[in-house]
């Protein structure tokens, strides 16, 4: 078969997780749950381990990425969030559909407990006033714009911009904020315009070389005394993994910065650090792939096998990322100082 074929190739090229993983999300049926997460997740012997962390060589997974990196982001984010509205329905949080870490506080909260604390701790960290203008950099569908909007009961001075087709249509079918179609990277912003800018999970999606620039956009568009708040997960080390390759399965042309790269810039932008935490992603990953495993067939109606496959594999690689330490979800408030 195809996917057997491709599988050397693939590992020679790209690693041989990389590869796995694809030869898994080609398999012609449904993946069976029990096994795609043990087989992602399970403690491997020593030497398969080295030659899963070793390989490509250093040098060569800078080469890949650089790469990947050359295509418009639009067709990145179109890839992996333009496949259903209804699909994510099925396994995101039913109040708010967050698409990013939530806080357990305990075993027997469900996704929906968690990520109200997610969402009533971020809103903290924003601290949104009566009157005041608030941007959020890639709204999904607009579970914050959604809490923010619970507490100030303000809709008019709320913004979200987002490259998926599919969240702007829900956004305008539901929400009806002033969410715009739009790259927030290149985005031109009116000078001292906002009073609070936000991302949640979209940060990861900026190129290492793209961040002192839009840093100085934010900077400039927020008004003094102004707060950029940040959630999204980084990498712990400056240096590409072995099996970096792998992201590219799922959010090709996107690759974030490292956790020292980050806190070095917003400093240098001007931002002064006023709140860093670091959170944890494995049990929200967990909770998604259980209730995605839940809805199977309901799934298998929305989207084809290799899709669902892919998110299959998706949430235990991703909970493997974390595990292993590579990557890590940040909080960030970063304030603009007063005149």
């Amino acid at each position: 078969m195809l996917r057997h074929a491709l599988f050397p190739v693939e590992a020679a090229a790209y690693g041989v997780s990389y590869a796995f993983l694809q030869n898994l999300i080609r398999t012609p049926k449904p993946l069976d749950p029990a096994y795609t997460w043990h087989a992602i997740t399970r403690d491997m012997p020593r030497g398969t381990d080295w030659i899963r962390t070793s390989w490509p060589i250093k040098p060569l997974r800078k080469l890949v990425i650089h790469a990947k990196m050359k295509q418009d982001h639009v067709l990145g984010i179109s890839e992996h969030y333009d496949v259903s509205n209804d699909f994510y329905k099925l396994w995101l949080d039913r109040k708010y559909m967050f698409y990013t870490c939530a806080d357990f506080h305990s075993p027997t909260d469900t996704i929906e407990d968690a990520q109200q604390h997610k969402a009533d701790f971020i809103l903290k960290l924003i601290d949104p006033q009566p009157g005041e203008k608030i941007m959020e950099l890639g709204c999904g569908w607009g579970p914050m714009l959604k809490r923010i909007y619970e507490a100030t009961g303000e809709r008019e001075n709320l913004y979200g911009l987002t490259l998926s087709k599919e969240q702007k249509a829900y956004n305008d079918e539901h929400n009806h904020f002033n969410v715009d179609f739009d790259n927030f990277i290149t985005r031109e912003y009116p000078r001292e315009s906002f009073d609070k800018i936000y991302s949640i999970g979209a940060w990861e999606h900026v190129r290492q070389h793209e961040i002192p620039q839009l840093l100085d956009k934010l900077y400039a568009a927020l008004k003094p005394g102004g707060r950029l708040v940040q959630h999204f997960f980084c990498r712990t080390s400056d240096s590409y993994m072995g099996p970096v390759a792998c992201s590219q399965i799922y959010f090709p042309g996107s690759m974030g910065s490292s956790y020292r790269y980050h806190a070095k810039a917003w400093e240098n932008a001007g931002f002064r650090i006023t709140h860093r935490s670091i959170h944890d992603y494995r049990q929200t990953l967990r909770a998604w792939f259980d209730r995605m495993v839940e809805h199977k067939e309901e799934a298998l109606r929305l989207v084809d096998v290799q899709t669902y496959n892919r998110y299959l594999t998706f949430f235990p690689s991703s909970w493997r990322y974390f595990n292993d330490n590579w990557g890590m979800v940040t909080r960030w408030v970063l304030e603009k100082p007063k005149r």
